[in-house]
């Protein structure tokens, strides 16, 4: 119950601001007006915090209901970050641009779990909120929610630029783009927060959380989000209207007058040209997209959630400035608050008139509350529990698979068994052991690839011919991979683990060999197979074995 002293010349539910001190806490958040009803035309205040007076006990549940959205959020994001730390990337399709927006989003998580867990006071007095000075839990709260929007909002644009230059332009971001992308996707974010945080602050304004001040807003956070903000809209924009461009293109060329240069029934050399590109790269297109659905939606939802969240904040601003230069809009509410001794609920109706509706302010919470789980349903793979699993399997199982080359299976079975068909990766020496004891080393793809986040690579059929062996290996393609499947990948050649599907094992297959290297060539004979037998009679061709061999051998 406030002291009936600090009304002053004020009416009930109102503080006269002469009663308070003209320090501590944020000063600015008061919402005070000179009173012309009352004699003396005092200034009164309403009671701290204003947005209990303006909007219904419901506002309250909302607040709390935002707050652990954003546990459960900072929960699955952590789960996503563990994930990408301890699994194989093929099992997270891990990926630096992914890893960068969870860490950029989980700051914004904490910035609301912050308050929900200390609980801090809303206001420094009886008509003053609390600022980043007077507490400390609204200074890590507020500096977490800026800090997170500014950095989701930054990698947002590069996620988007990545897209538009690999769906748009066929250019492959490498190395070179990883180290500009790190320096501008945290260096931007850091001197726009030192900025706003030390002009403009952060203090308790509506919610639990501490947001934004009003003052130099504008100019040194929201000016500067909703640009970056506009730059991603422009390039999903561009990337959106390439793609119609390239579907439209398709259809045109599949008509016969697009592809026919003259009246004759055959097509012209020129106009098969164009039908052949337009469908090569509608055909690129199409996996691209079907490959960057993941980032696509990302971009585009999280682009929906800052834009929203900027606008109700910046018309927010507004209506607190526009209030303290014509308070006749507000007078009828107050007056309403004045004859019914405090009755909130009896001048509701009024006060929606120049606030911001309820409905809008707490869906505005929900949506940026929403951010993290967003974010980890685009992510996550049904993979990653399988990794979990063998993740544990393999370290607490007390049965454990030992390695057992394939010559030690020969030695133990006998020089006169076959030796079973495929072969046993030789993890000490690096290569693959076969059938016969030869080995040689996987081929993998060197340089960049094509796609980025969800975009995948083939790994080429790769054929060799032991020493020795009459067989060749062939390695079936498989299913396409990421390019950057850790955060220190820019580019060549993964771990050859990485190029198999998650939960499989690489599929082999063994063809006969068409020629072998191993012995003399088998001449080519007409109706005659090419196969060749290990263990031949050198009589029964034309090589020589040696003098003696062959009838022919001493000609």
């Amino acid at each position: 119950m406030a002291n009936a002293s600090l009304h002053g010349a004020c009416p009930t539910p109102f503080f006269d601001v002469t009663k308070f001190p003209t320090e501590g806490g944020y000063i600015a958040g008061r919402f005070c007006a000179p009173s012309t009803l009352v004699p003396g035309d005092p200034t009164c205040c309403l009671p701290c915090p204003a947005t209990d007076w303006a909007y219904s006990d419901g506002f309250n549940t909302a607040n709390d209901v935002a707050a652990w959205l954003n546990v459960v959020g900072a929960i699955v994001l952590a789960f996503m970050l563990l994930s990408y730390a301890a699994l194989p990337s093929q099992k997270t399709r891990s990926h630096y641009l992914s890893i960068c927006l969870c860490v950029s989003i989980t700051f914004i998580t904490l910035g609301f779990i912050i308050p929900l867990g200390a609980q801090p006071p809303k206001c420094y007095d009886e008509i003053t909120p609390n600022d980043m000075y007077s507490s400390t839990p609204c200074a890590w709260s507020g500096a977490f929610i800026l800090a997170g929007a500014l950095c989701s909002n930054m990698w947002i644009f590069i996620r988007a630029l990545s897209m538009h230059l690999q769906i748009c332009w066929d250019i492959v971001p490498g190395r070179k783009f990883f180290l500009s992308s790190q320096a501008l996707g945290w260096g931007i974010p850091a001197a726009l927060f030192t900025s706003t945080i030390s002009v403009t602050g952060v203090s308790f304004r509506f919610g639990n959380a501490c947001h934004v001040n009003h003052e130099h807003s504008t100019a040194d956070f929201w000016g500067w989000l909703l640009a970056i903000a506009g730059g991603s809209v422009i390039l999903q924009l561009a990337t959106f209207a390439y793609c119609l461009h390239v579907y439209f293109k398709n259809l045109w060329s599949d008509d016969p007058t697009q592809t026919t240069g003259s009246n004759s029934a055959l097509p012209t050399y020129s106009g098969s040209l164009r039908t052949q590109t337009a469908r090569a790269i509608y055909r690129r297109l199409k996996r691209v997209l079907w490959l960057q659905w993941r980032g696509i939606a990302i971009v585009t939802i999280m682009l929906s959630d800052v834009i929203f969240f900027a606008v109700v904040f910046l018309y927010l601003d507004d209506t607190a400035t526009s209030l303290t230069k014509n308070y006749d809009r507000v007078e009828p509410w107050l007056l309403c608050l004045v004859i019914s001794s405090g009755d909130k609920e009896k001048c509701l109706s009024l006060g929606s008139r120049w606030l911001l509706s309820e409905g809008t302010v707490v869906g505005v919470l929900l949506m940026f509350s929403l951010g993290g789980i967003q974010a980890f349903l685009l992510l996550f793979r049904a993979s990653m529990i399988t990794g979990w699993k063998d993740f544990f399997v393999a370290r607490f199982s007390p049965h454990k698979q030992e390695f057992v080359s394939l010559d030690a299976i020969s030695t133990h079975r006998g020089a006169g068994e076959p030796s079973p068909a495929g072969f046993t990766p030789s993890r000490m020496g690096g290569g693959k052991k076969y059938a016969g004891g030869a080995t040689f080393e996987m081929q993998q793809p060197r340089g960049g690839y094509g796609l980025d986040v969800d975009a995948k690579v083939i790994s080429p059929t790769v054929t060799d011919v032991g020493v020795g062996s009459p067989q060749s290996y062939t390695s079936a393609p498989q299913e396409p991979q990421d390019a950057y499947h850790s955060p220190l990948h820019f580019g060549g050649a993964p771990e050859a683990d990485a190029y198999f599907p998650p939960g499989q094992s690489p599929e082999r297959r063994y063809a006969p060999a068409m020629q072998s290297f191993s012995g003399p060539r088998v001449p080519e004979r007409e109706n005659s197979t090419r196969s060749v037998n290990v263990n031949r009679d050198p009589t029964s061709t034309y090589a020589r074995g040696g003098l003696g061999a062959h009838p022919r051998g001493r000609e």
